[in-house]
């Protein structure tokens, strides 16, 4: 799960382009940041706005930093641009760049008829390059979402596209899928492609994924969660015939049984029901699922769970044993432990 952490301040995505179609067109872009799905949608929707589909042959040139000199990309952002009013160059993975001060000179002083955009990943912002660039670009940071405002996104990203999706269909598309947003992305694309109904339901979701993807480490969860070991060992089973990474099912366990301690501590204190949903961080309409595993341990069982999987992903760091062994372990930890 992502840990918290604050938002630094910028310009949005919408904004940005909303800028560029009312013609306030800076002669400096910079993205960067690790999520690089809306990264890409961004720099893909520019170039699309800035460049005419018949102009693009002569005004437009897209470099990776890796693959190219710096200085012909100067020589190209110098060249007047052919039958249109700009050039457009794009310089992708500028964290790749061996001397990135080489290319200062165009950063300080961008020709009035080129929009430069650069992207990078994981840049140094000790080094002057990009420490200019934040100063002088229109400059955003792609940060991967926090785990709860997946749903979230899901949902308005249906909506862009002129669909709607229910709450828990996009819960289960989470837990499912996990927090990458290309691969959300794909998930989405098969739906609209697959099912007619509008809002998209639970179910729908539940089909595609079994289709496309056969055994959820979700469901592995809700078993184990049950104490349902029989249900689990067969699921453990499919997720390796499947070539699920072990390392991922871990993770989405550390955080289902995380959300089981935290369920049974908000039981005792008797919290209500939209408090203790928001104390889980977990929609509403998932909320008695969670209580219903809950119940079934005690807190001993439920950290005993907690040391089980830590003790498990250990164990698989370590090579101490087939993955298999070690998750048909696990499951034998956390279903038979005393209750």
């Amino acid at each position: 799960m992502a840990t918290r952490r604050p938002r630094k301040t910028g310009p949005s995505p919408a904004r940005v382009l909303d800028a560029v179609k009312k013609g306030e067109i800076s002669s400096l872009y910079y993205f960067y940041g690790e999520e690089d799905f809306q990264r890409d949608q961004l720099l893909n929707t520019l170039v699309e706005t800035l460049i005419e589909p018949a102009a693009r042959a002569f005004n437009l040139d897209i470099y990776r930093a890796e693959d190219i000199e710096i200085p012909q990309i100067i020589s190209q952002a110098l060249t007047f641009p052919m039958m249109a009013q700009r050039r457009l160059i794009v310089l992708k993975n500028a964290d790749r760049l061996p001397d990135p001060a080489e290319l200062l000179p165009l950063i300080e002083s961008p020709p009035e008829t080129t929009t430069i955009i650069i992207t990078a990943t994981k840049p140094d912002g000790r080094k002057k390059l990009f420490a200019e660039l934040r100063k002088r670009a229109i400059t955003i940071e792609f940060r991967p979402p926090y785990d709860n405002e997946i749903s979230a996104w899901i949902q308005t990203h249906v909506k862009t596209r002129g669909r709607q999706i229910a709450p828990d269909a996009a819960h289960l598309l989470h837990m499912s899928i996990g927090s990458n947003l290309r691969e959300l992305d794909g998930e989405i694309e098969k739906l609209f492609i697959t099912t007619r109904s509008n809002p998209i339901s639970r179910e729908n979701v539940a089909q595609v994924i079994d289709n496309t993807r056969g055994v959820t480490v979700f469901e592995l969860a809700d078993a184990l969660g049950h104490r349902q070991l029989n249900k689990a060992q067969i699921l453990i089973g499919r997720l390796r015939e499947q070539g699920e990474h072990p390392a991922g099912t871990i993770a989405l366990l550390v955080r289902h049984f995380g959300i089981l301690r935290r369920a049974r501590w908000a039981t005792d204190q008797r919290l209500p029901r939209n408090a203790m949903a928001s104390r889980l961080k977990v929609p509403a309409f998932f909320l008695n699922n969670y209580l219903d595993q809950a119940r079934l341990f005690d807190e001993r069982a439920l950290w005993n769970a907690h040391d089980a999987l830590l003790d498990a992903d250990n164990r698989l760091k370590s090579s101490g044993g087939t993955p298999h062994e070690i998750l048909a372990h696990l499951a034998y930890r956390i279903c038979r432990a005393a209750p």
